[in-house]
């Protein structure tokens, strides 16, 4: 979030084709148009600059007197879809749009358009129920102004069914809240409309109705509840829902120091809020100045933005920018990680083990969801169990003071996931084998660095999305050692273990998923904690680089040598298998994560089916992992900083 406005925000402002869309209806009749990523229709999609389709998807909320389809809302949709593979869904509330009057007489009271936000919430998140064969993570809500409460108002609702055992697993967490031009202090509804006056029942405002500009009412009650929405309490929303705001310097709507409030009520810690001003920007995002002439173009468009039928400015294409910026993956990981950082504990999550990378516990999650209630107590709560299961890269290189910290850490075991051919290249310490060291290939023959796992699976170069195809072949081929490790998890509760491949990112990477759906965490933290490699495996990624260079080196020249390439490179312009393809290697993109869990609910059947069928253990084995794996604490009283 460091490069300038200039920079990051005003510099294209093509407009992106209209992908496929398709109209849904909830249980409530609220209206909703989802937009697909267009990758998933054109086969070349890569070659045209199009994301991957990713398992995540965003609700648009419109506000007062809006529609689905105004402001921002379709550029952005289109947008989400284009270059962050997102599904969206933009919707009606009840008696707006392209739906039929309301027939409560209070009008569009705001406890009926969390009602709507609930029945859409339903609709998307049923596995298979919105697009057949997918299922999918709720990431973002995108809300304007009136929708911003409304938003905000079902948050606090989720956030309180959290925080009791009883109701947890009905809540739905979601990592990014967006907020456009929302009023901060409902009372100040009071200066702009009479609600005070015994005679005013409602006003008239213009609104696109059905295809036209009509007069709607809004009624006295509508107005009432928005002048009384209690916006204070967002300082309890915890730091995991992080916010971004977006405010412009002429919204004569809403009242310039209100943007300012929202900051200090939602700096929760470090980027827990962002707010981004956009200079010349009304409550809709046009500009207010009439653009009449060239000079004026010079003076007060120098970006080139769009210029409206009306000659004002039109800035939704900067707000659509600045919420594109604040999804993108990268970003969300920032946040994630410096918010999990530590564990319930208070340890820190990465582990320092001089000469070994990436080493970090997986533990310490809350668990709102648990495959199974160990505790009697009906107020548990659970968590992942810390300082039990560590995971890591390559142990060959670690030094004599690491061997003292995994002595220090209690680790018994150390399961190398990595082939006889790998092992047989590095000269394994006597120190590592004394601390318990197994040989536990996940693939019982053949060489799997990661630098020739590229050269035999194109998956691990051409993208972060073909991951799941070679993660897929894991779950298949590693049966026998995902079987060692979760008996000694069974049969061993007393002794922590670490395991590893040579990255601690793909082998590792399937592991800590299926412990982590086991234990029943959310897929939001399951695919950010896999993300986490992202930082941990730095130290590593010279060392890395020279190995897949040279075995590249070594395939070039060799029969279908080019073919691979191509089928790779897949005609993306400016775009070589040396840079772009060793960084998707050693990616680890949540959206990888989220695609295998994917896998685990739609192909297995879950991960409980997929131990039974698959591993072999029958269900009160797996229960008894499970006991191993979670632990309750009682005696917790604080809201926990982990999520659903």
């Amino acid at each position: 979030m460091e490069e300038s406005l200039a920079e990051d925000l005003y510099s294209d402002f093509a407009e992106v084709a209209a992908p496929q869309e398709f109209e849904i209806v909830t249980e409530n009749g609220v209206r909703g148009t989802v937009a697909v990523p267009h990758s998933v229709n054109q086969q070349d999609y890569l070659s045209q600059g199009f994301a991957p389709p990713t398992n995540k998807i965003a609700i648009l909320l419109h506000g007062q007197g809006g529609n689905r389809n105004y402001c921002y809302q379709k550029i952005l949709a289109h947008k989400l879809a284009a270059e962050l593979g997102y599904y969206s869904v933009r919707i009606d509330f009840r008696g707006c749009g392209s739906l039929a009057e309301l027939t409560d007489p209070r009008g569009r009271v705001l406890e009926l358009d969390v009602e709507d936000i609930e029945s859409v919430v339903a609709r998307i998140l049923e596995p298979s129920q919105l697009v057949e064969g997918r299922s999918f993570v709720l990431s973002a809500i995108i809300s304007h102004s009136r929708g911003a409460v409304a938003m905000f108002l079902w948050a606090l609702k989720q956030h309180r069914l959290l925080q009791d055992p009883k109701t947890a697993a009905s809540a739905v967490f979601v990592p990014n809240l967006i907020n456009c031009s929302l009023r901060y202090r409902s009372h100040t509804v009071y200066d702009r409309y009479p609600l005070l006056d015994e005679d005013f029942e409602f006003f008239e405002q213009l609104a696109v109705r059905h295809g036209k500009l009509l007069k709607v009412k809004v009624t006295k009650q509508e107005l009432v509840s928005l002048a009384t929405a209690e916006l204070l309490v967002l300082r309890k929303l915890p730091p995991e829902w992080s916010v971004l705001s977006i405010y412009g310097t002429k919204d004569d709507i809403i009242p310039k120091e209100d943007s300012a409030f929202f900051a200090n009520t939602l700096n929760r810690g470090a980027y827990t809020h962002h707010l981004q001003i956009i200079d010349g920007a009304d409550h809709n995002y046009y500009g207010t100045k009439v653009i009449d002439s060239e000079s004026d173009m010079e003076e007060y468009n120098p970006y080139g933005l769009p210029v409206t039928k009306r000659n004002l400015i039109n800035y939704n294409p900067v707000a659509a920018a600045c919420i594109i910026k604040y999804l993108r993956w990268d970003q969300e990981l920032l946040r994630f990680a410096e918010r999990s950082a530590t564990l319930t504990t208070g340890a820190s999550r990465f582990k320092k083990v001089d000469g070994i990378a990436n080493f970090r516990d997986i533990g310490g999650w809350e668990i709102y969801k648990p495959n199974f209630h160990t505790s009697k107590d009906s107020q548990a709560r659970y968590f992942v169990r810390p300082n039990f299961i560590f995971r890591c890269a390559n142990t060959a290189t670690v030094h004599d003071t690491g061997l003292d910290a995994l002595k220090a850490l209690g680790t018994k075991k150390i399961f190398d996931l990595r082939s006889l051919e790998e092992c047989n290249k590095d000269v394994v310490p006597q120190g590592l084998q004394d601390a318990g060291r197994v040989s536990a290939p996940v693939f019982s023959t053949g060489f799997y660095s990661p630098d020739q796992m590229a050269l035999r699976f194109t998956s691990l170069l051409t993208s972060w999305h073909t991951f799941a195809k070679e993660y897929d072949h894991m779950l298949e081929q590693g049966v026998l050692l995902f079987r060692a490790m979760f008996t000694h998890i069974r049969d061993n509760p007393g002794e922590p273990f670490l395991f590893h491949c040579t990255a601690g990112k793909d082998r590792t990477g399937v592991f800590g998923i299926l412990v982590l759906s086991l234990a029943g965490v959310d897929k939001d933290t399951i695919s950010k904690e896999y993300a986490l490699t992202t930082y941990g495996l730095r130290p590593d990624h010279e060392v890395i680089r020279q190995k897949f260079l040279g075995g590249l080196a070594k395939f070039d020249g060799k029969e279908n040598s080019e073919q691979m390439r191509d089928s790779i490179i897949q005609g993306r312009k400016n775009w070589t298998i040396e840079e772009n393809g060793f960084q998707n290697l050693i990616s680890s993109r949540p959206e990888a994560a989220l695609a295998t869990l994917e896998l685990l609910e739609i192909k297995y059947n879950g991960v409980i089916s997929y131990m039974q069928q698959f591993l072999g253990f029958s269900l009160d084995d797996i229960e008894a992992i499970y006991k191993n794996i979670v632990c309750s604490d009682l005696q917790r009283t604080q809201p926990q900083s982990f999520k659903l």
